[in-house]
């Protein structure tokens, strides 16, 4: 396939033509200043040899500006000859950042070719722009700032053969020819050399490939790579993926493996000198054997062997935050044929570079969202580890290499969320959405007659930045291996914990003090700059919150990455950047530099930072400046491990001391935690036992006590074989515990069933149930709001749980009016009709309002999913009754 000039205007680039005369600055002869026609002086930095004091004459130039729009100083790049008509005017393609409503402009982010970053601010942009766009803009100066005059949204267009687009005007009554447009965006692209870097990709492609067709994925720019994915147009259906390095021109390309492919093929070939084994006798469509590599009574270096029918698969790959033995037992490994991930944390993935360096054969395997965010989480785990070295610190020995971590993201591939795959003959696999973080994923693996569900870390309440697991879509699995984090306490209400966070914070800034809140970098502290910038309360005082260490890189990714997030923060970008932003209220403010941080400070101020559990980065730094503050307090947002200062900080009393960093500190801030924890509590986990219904259940990944005392709640112990392992231990299908008696073996093969006693009374009667079920999770779930509902089905009773909106909402929708209820636009109580009066607030079901729109299918149930809910909840406490009781 040709590429065609028009190509080159789709990739990022930046340019200005300005006409003004370059002479001495009278205050200070030794700089240089340009001047325009009307008056506008700016900075003048040649970027070669310029003519000065020749008279006004046309430049290109590249503006620096400042973060309110204006332009200080000008890079001067040469003298634009001939002079073009258009006057003084900026082109670029770039993606947006920010968009503010309140001032009318748009922020950029313009990553040129070996060059630094820029990041205009431009005014009167379209209307339709939001966060995390591609957009192609002409913007005329006006004074000393930018307006936009002309726009082109280029998301979800092909680079390669595509068609000039017109440019729609910022003022929508006109359009302007784009031919001027499309000129300098080759001139400007020629000399950023875009069709060089698209054509050194395609040649690539075709050496590697032999193939000539392939349809090109829009470019992800990661300085100094340029990386595409590629899927041939010819029969084949070949996929691959290329890079090209900017820098040096050299391109390199990986082959996804064709599914047709027998991976078994490879499992044969001898490794380190091993003689080859066929793999024929473990083709039994009943073999199932899980063997933990990690995170086995206790958390850390997660990782998993599965042989299921003829194959070896690891999932997972983390490491041990700190000690001499970070990694997983890679050593129990024979010769692995997949390794799938389901999550970019690092005691998730922290060890799979060293996997990738001792097994560079196998694929690996993770959702999207993962892939983007492993390069963030395991470039800052390769400088902690470098620093820690230089430090001498024994505890950190090397993990990995930069060439290690360069290889693992390459060849790391990617599956969607929520579609079976079959990377190996036979096996099905399906990442289900896990709640956890953006990217998060459930493994589902089948072979033959076997089935086995691994969890990774997963919730099943929604936060601000994941929506929660969803029970539904859990299939029922033959062994389930899930996460025990908290398995042992039931969280309090995510929303009223955020609502205390919020009041603590505005008291302790309104005092005169600063708040620390140290902060899980992905995930939680995003969800709390989303809290801060939401909060009516907040929003009444000029208090800057400031970002620093891990934090600010993983929300930078996250600013421009907007379709990994919910659609509620999607919306939100419409209006205004969801997270970076100085103009609005709050200001939230990202630390670029140490040297920034005692200004952070000095005021009255919040600090988001990493880690969240004071064991290293930015927050540490606070920590030892703060924590002796009496006006002062560090507010914790989530789990600690147990060794950790944020747990031991905890437990202090004012005036205590605590060591932090080789520091001697006295504790005189206010600690108090929140729970803002993005792992299920018990409630949460007994509800995807139930769901998944195994006959073996493994329970990893928590502490000693949270693992025992999840074993006893409710009825697991008399419903499915329940596993605690250690590192190597072996559970293989079919084969019940050790420490099983042959009752309790009978008693789980037989299933349960409960007795209850019915008393009647003049209008009803009393249901007695067994304290045996009162005391099962699930129940007290059930129970929480002292109101159920109840139905007859197929001879036993369903009892569900209610609320008192619930009840409203099934009121307004028996009533047959139009009303909310029945609104296309009514969401979990809220509406989301943006057109409405009530956009985003908690309405009365029975209401209605002039933008009401009935939803199309008739309405049998209350939007809030009722029945969702119950779902897990019906196996063990349907009542079944004989017609006779």
């Amino acid at each position: 396939m040709s590429t065609n000039t028009i190509e080159i205007s789709l990739e990022p680039y930046c340019e200005m033509t300005v006409s003004g005369m370059i002479a001495p600055d009278d205050r200070d002869p030794n700089k240089l200043v340009l001047t325009t026609a009307d008056g506008c002086q700016f900075r003048a930095a040649p970027l070669g040899e310029v003519s000065i004091g020749a008279g006004s004459r046309q430049w290109r130039v590249i503006p620096i500006m400042q973060t309110d729009g204006n332009i200080t100083r000008l890079q001067i790049v040469a003298e634009q000859s001939p002079r073009t008509p258009e006057g003084d005017r900026f082109v670029c393609v770039g993606r947006t950042n920010q968009v503010s409503r309140k001032h009318n402009s748009v922020s950029l982010k313009i990553e040129r070719l070996g060059e630094p970053t820029i990041r205009p601010t431009l005014f009167n942009p379209p209307s339709q722009v939001q966060s995390g766009q591609l957009w192609q803009l002409v913007a005329q100066r006006v004074g000393m700032t930018l307006d936009i005059v002309e726009a082109a949204q280029l998301d979800g267009q092909e680079v390669s053969g595509a068609q000039p687009k017109a440019l729609a005007s910022a003022d929508p009554k006109t359009v302007h020819e784009p031919r001027n447009l499309e000129q300098l965006a080759v001139c400007a692209s020629n000399r950023q050399k875009t069709p060089e870097i698209t054509e050194i990709a395609r040649a690539a492609l075709n050496r590697e490939l032999k193939e000539r067709d392939w349809e090109l994925s829009l470019t992800r720019v990661k300085e100094p790579t340029w990386e595409w994915e590629a899927q041939s147009l010819l029969p084949s259906e070949l996929r691959a993926r290329v890079q090209v390095n900017a820098r040096t021109n050299v391109a390199r390309v990986y082959v996804y493996p064709h599914q047709s492919k027998s991976s078994l093929d490879r499992s044969s070939i001898p490794v380190d000198g091993e003689a080859s084994v066929t793999p024929e006798s473990n083709r039994d469509p009943d073999r199932l054997i899980v063997t933990p590599l990690g995170a086995a009574r206790g958390i850390g270096a997660s990782c998993f062997r599965v042989q299921i029918g003829p194959y070896e698969i690891v999932m997972d790959a983390g490491t041990r935050p700190k000690g001499s033995d970070p990694l997983p037992a890679f050593e129990l490994l024979d010769r692995p044929n997949l390794i799938l991930i389901t999550h970019a944390h690092l005691d998730h993935i922290g060890a799979l570079p060293i996997f990738h360096r001792d097994f560079p054969e196998v694929p690996m395997i993770c959702t999207h969202g993962t892939r983007e965010i492993a390069h963030v989480m395991l470039t800052d785990g390769l400088k902690v580890q470098a620093a820690q070295q230089r430090q001498g610190n024994e505890d950190f020995g090397q993990v990995f290499t930069a060439n290690d971590l360069d290889r693992t993201l390459f060849t790391l591939q990617t599956q969607p969320v929520g579609v079976d795959f079959s990377p190996l003959p036979g096996l099905t696999v399906r990442f289900i959405h896990a709640g956890h973080i953006v990217g998060a994923a459930c493994i589902y693996m089948k072979y033959g007659n076997r089935s086995i569900l691994y969890t990774g870390d997963y919730n099943t309440t929604s936060s601000r930045t994941a929506e929660g697991l969803k029970l539904a879509d859990l299939p029922q699995a033959d062994i389930l291996i899930t996460e025990s984090t908290y398995g042992s306490d039931t969280h309090p209400s995510r929303r009223t914990q955020e609502s205390d966070l919020i009041k603590a914070i505005v008291e302790v800034v309104q005092a005169g003090g600063n708040v620390l809140i140290p902060a899980f970098a992905l995930g939680r502290a995003q969800e709390i700059i989303l809290a801060i910038r939401t909060s009516a309360l907040f929003h009444s005082i000029n208090v800057p919150v400031y970002v620093d260490g891990l934090v600010r890189e993983v929300t930078d990714l996250f600013q421009t990455q907007l379709e990994l997030l919910p659609t509620s923060v999607q919306n939100f970008a419409k209006t205004q950047s969801p997270f970076f932003s100085e103009k609005s209220s709050p200001r939230i403010i990202s630390i670029a530099s140490p040297k920034e941080r005692p200004l952070a400070i000095a005021h009255p101020s919040v600090i988001i930072a990493s880690s969240g559990m004071l064991t290293g980065g930015a927050s540490i730094g606070y920590a030892k400046i703060l924590l002796e503050r009496e006006n002062a307090a560090v507010f914790i947002s989530g789990y600690t491990d147990e060794e950790s200062p944020g747990r031991f900080l905890q437990s202090l009393e004012p005036g205590s001391e605590i060591e932090l960093d080789g520091t001697a500190l006295t504790v005189r801030a206010k600690i108090q935690r929140f729970n803002l924890s993005a792992h299920a509590d018990r409630v949460g986990i007994t509800q995807v036992i139930h769901r998944v219904n195994p006959q073996h259940l493994i329970l990893i990944h928590g502490s000693q006590s949270a693992l025992h005392e999840l074993s006893r709640a409710g009825d697991l112990r008399d419903k499915y074989w329940i596993h605690i392992p250690d590192v190597g231990d072996t559970i293989t299908f079919g084969q019940a515990p050790d420490h099983l008696s042959k009752a309790q073996v009978a008693r789980v093969d037989a299933g349960q069933e409960f007795e209850i006693e019915i008393e009647a009374e003049f209008d009803g009667a009393w249901l007695r149930i067994a304290d045996s079920v009162l005391e099962d999770p699930r129940w007290q779930h059930l129970a929480a709001t002292g109101l159920l509902s109840a139905k007859w089905t197929k001879g036993g009773l369903m009892l569900k749980p209610a609320s008192h909106k619930s009840m409203a909402v099934e009121s307004a929708i028996a009533s047959g009016l139009d009303c909310c209820a029945v609104c296309e636009f009514f969401d979990g109580y809220l509406c989301r009709g943006e057109d409405s009066p009530l956009y985003k607030r908690d309405v009365d079901p029975t209401a209605k309002c002039p933008e009401f729109v009935r939803q199309v299918a008739a309405v049998e149930s209350p939007p809030l999913d009722v029945d969702a809910m119950a779902e897990p909840l019906i196996e063990g406490i349907d009542l079944d009754l004989d017609e006779d009781e």
